[in-house]
């Protein structure tokens, strides 16, 4: 089989430098000598981080000029094959400067400057001369290996004369027993048509360190005379699976024009896939002393797929028959590739990570809290697909939503499209139901009842609407404080109960002392021919929650009473409130308690208040995959004051002011350990952090709601205001709505 090399063309241009003479002329990082770097994301930048350093490239072509003032000191060259070596080889002088030649203030610089070349001449000054293919070079590239030379990739910008083919019968057998060791890095030739199919008995993943790089001009478009990876199959037959196929191992590189190293310490232009392969060869350097950096050490194979996996696309979409996998691009090659992981484990590899799917904790909700996400998160590292650790973006775990409690009040703006299904009172017993739509188009229904000195409500679907206040002289329909107390107590948890069965209950037990009930649990309410149906709240995959409070009331005059409560969270995919699961998992269930005050009473027959106190402790379990720890009595508070004027504006009207401060956590500690590093066996650094909760974060939530019902219909009207810290630099909000429903 005869092989030669795969160049187009050497444009001898006037000499750039005194032949045998180092007179510095600097072309590096060069826009108008060098574009072909930035073309592939390369700059001086980044060289000054990851340059290839410790690591070494193997170049199989012509002996190249080791003397060269960009190749001395970190060349050498190894002849395995007898032959004739009197010439310096321009082809391989300017494949090694392209991939590697250093960054001196002189001349060019290569792709991985900083690596070491180790070159074996495949050709001497008459041609061919490597008579079993390239094993015997292979072989010494292994013993370097074995010493300790850390070679990561070997180029190959030759081929056979045949046109479009690109590898010898067996030789792909050959290169098998070094993909374990080497990226092989084979330029696709100049015939300017699709590579031929290729013979090859092995799996496809024997081949995973296999690229077939073709040209690219500088405008990004196939070089003419670069061949394509076409659609022909690398396996025993002309049939095959896509990861058989040539274009699954193609990738494009610049390969017009490009300024590079040759004998007597000059430089010069060159074309052909010859050129275009080096860039890859040298990028591999760059992607193994990036991963080594990061203590990770990637297989060849690994060191293949991040390069094809990072190619910016080309052409047709996806994997095509021009330019295969797309254009090599260093700087996306040293980004995290795949979904980025946490790790939670002793040890993580590729695979074993975490993945982060969902933004957990509730940036808002922080803040209420007196913590802040990202000083806790600070260095934090995710892992990519290849187990390489990278800086986390915290913000991204962190949910930038401002759920305002205070905006929840306008879902009780549905009530001016309520419908009465029922409305009965003789003055001892009463029944009052109805049905209304809410802001977001979902109907809720409550039936209230009063009975032998019993109020019973049963209600389906939104909370916010079924603990509305009706302005009817109804006695059904009659403030349920208690029950309203005790849902505003919820805080940010309230939200968990978007459509949910509600049950609240009052009775005498005494002729001054009460008993309440109030329960919910979170369902999901679905419309259809046979009326509500209720779904098992364990179908959707959301976080699932109930609450449960009891309470008494003592009554100290007619118009006045005092009362006590407790009442239990019990949330399973939450802790208050936040969607806690995954590596940031608060727990996968909590158990919150209440415990509060109220006074309730009437000032005259319009004016009415409510002041209460809740004091709530917090415990969750089930973090043992989470970085975090379980809450361990967290303590917080709520409290606030609400007045009420009936039949103020007009008869049938209730107009309601409120200020609250909304169930914030004062107490306690968060505790969590944080992955800042790893090692190269894949064990994980942790830092271990804790904050405790700032009781001095103080928000404040006000509101005016007002709604009455006329002869024509239902009107309202209502305005929130809210601050996360009316201590400090908090954020506020301002939420206004008006609602109006016309009755026939």
């Amino acid at each position: 089989m005869k092989f030669g090399k795969s160049i187009v063309a050497a444009v001898c241009a006037t000499s750039l430098l005194a032949s045998g003479e180092a007179w510095a002329v600097d072309f590096e990082y060069s826009p108008f000598a060098q574009p072909n770097l930035a073309q592939i994301g390369v700059t001086e930048l980044l060289h000054q981080t990851i340059d290839g350093s410790g690591f070494g490239i193997a170049v199989m072509d012509g002996e190249a000029d080791i003397s060269h003032f960009d190749l001395t000191g970190k060349s050498w060259s190894f002849r395995r094959y007898p032959g004739d070596y009197d010439i310096p080889d321009f082809h391989g002088t300017h494949v090694a400067g392209t991939a590697a030649a250093s960054a001196n203030d002189d001349g060019i610089v290569g792709v991985a400057p900083g690596a070491r070349v180790y070159g074996y001449p495949l050709f001497d000054d008459y041609g061919w001369v490597a008579y079993d293919e390239g094993k015997k070079a292979l072989n010494h590239i292994h013993l370097i290996n074995a010493l300790g030379g850390k070679v990561v990739a070997v180029n190959m910008s030759y081929g056979q004369t045949t046109p479009g083919d690109t590898f010898s019968r067996g030789e792909l057998e050959m290169l098998d027993n070094y993909r374990n060791e080497l990226v092989l890095v084979r330029a696709a030739g100049n015939d300017g048509i699709r590579v031929k199919r290729e013979y090859y008995p092995g799996k496809p993943y024997q081949l995973g360190s296999l690229l077939i790089v073709g040209s690219v001009d500088s405008s990004n478009q196939i070089s003419s005379f670069s061949n394509r990876a076409g659609n022909s199959c690398i396996a025993k037959t002309k049939t095959c699976n896509l990861n058989q196929k040539v274009r699954y191992y193609f990738i494009v590189a610049p390969g017009e024009d490009i300024l590079s190293d040759i004998p007597g310490n000059d430089v010069d232009w060159s074309s052909g896939t010859s050129m275009a392969a080096p860039h890859v060869t040298g990028a591999a350097a760059l992607v193994a002393q990036h991963a080594a950096n990061k203590n990770v050490s990637l297989t060849p194979s690994q060191i293949a797929r991040i390069i094809k996996q990072s190619a910016t696309d080309l052409g047709a979409p996806g994997i095509d028959t021009v330019y295969g996998w797309g254009l090599l691009n260093v700087p996306a090659a040293l980004s995290p590739i795949g979904p980025t992981s946490l790790a939670t484990t002793k040890k993580v590899s590729s695979s074993s990570t975490k993945t982060q799917t969902t933004s957990l904790l509730g940036s808002w909700s922080f803040s209420r809290m007196g913590v802040s996400g990202t000083s806790l998160l600070s260095d934090m590292v995710v892992f990519d697909s290849f187990g390489r650790p990278f800086e986390a973006n915290t913000n991204a775990f962190l949910d930038g939503r401002r759920n305002a409690l205070s905006e929840r009040g306008m879902e009780a703006l549905g009530l001016v499209s309520q419908w009465k299904t029922a409305d009965f009172d003789n003055g001892d017993e009463a029944v009052f139901a109805w049905r209304a739509t809410g802001m977001d188009g979902e109907t809720s229904s409550a039936l209230r009842m009063v009975t032998g000195g019993t109020e019973l409500s049963i209600g389906v679907g939104a909370p916010e609407l079924f603990l509305s206040d009706v302005p009817s002289q109804n006695r059904a329909a009659a403030p349920q404080r208690f029950s309203q107390i005790m849902f505003s107590s919820l805080g940010e948890a309230g939200e968990l109960f978007g459509s949910s069965v509600s049950l609240g209950m009052g009775t005498k037990l005494t002729d001054r002392l009460s008993g309440n009930v109030f329960a919910i649990t979170e369902t999901v309410v679905e419309e259809n021919r046979a009326g509500l149906a209720v779904i098992d709240p364990r179908e959707q995959d959301e976080a699932e929650a109930d609450f449960a409070a009891i309470g008494l009331s003592y009554s100290l005059t007619e118009d006045w009473s005092v009362g006590a409560s407790y009442a239990v969270l019990r949330e399973r995919g939450s802790v208050a409130g936040m969607l806690s699961e995954g590596a940031l998992s608060l727990g996968e269930e909590a158990l919150t308690e209440f415990r509060g005050l109220n006074v309730t009473g009437a000032l005259d027959e319009t004016w009415s208040m409510a002041a209460f106190y809740t004091r709530a402790t917090i415990n969750s379990s089930g973090t043992g995959a989470s970085l975090f720890d379980p809450a361990r009595d967290w303590g917080g508070d709520h409290y606030g004051l609400m007045v009420d004027a009936r039949n103020l504006v007009d008869e049938g009207s209730l107009l309601r002011f409120s200020l609250v401060k909304p169930l914030q956590i004062t107490s306690g500690t968060l505790s969590l350990r944080v992955p800042v590093s790893r090692e190269f066996d894949g064990t994980v650094n942790y830092v271990n952090r804790s904050a405790a909760f700032d009781g001095s974060v103080m928000p404040l939530e006000a509101g005016v709601t007002y709604v009455a019902e006329t002869g024509y219909g239902t009107f309202g009207l209502m305005l929130d205001l809210v601050d996360t810290n009316v201590n400090g630099a908090g954020e506020s909000g301002l939420s206004v709505g008006a609602g109006f429903s016309f009755a026939f």
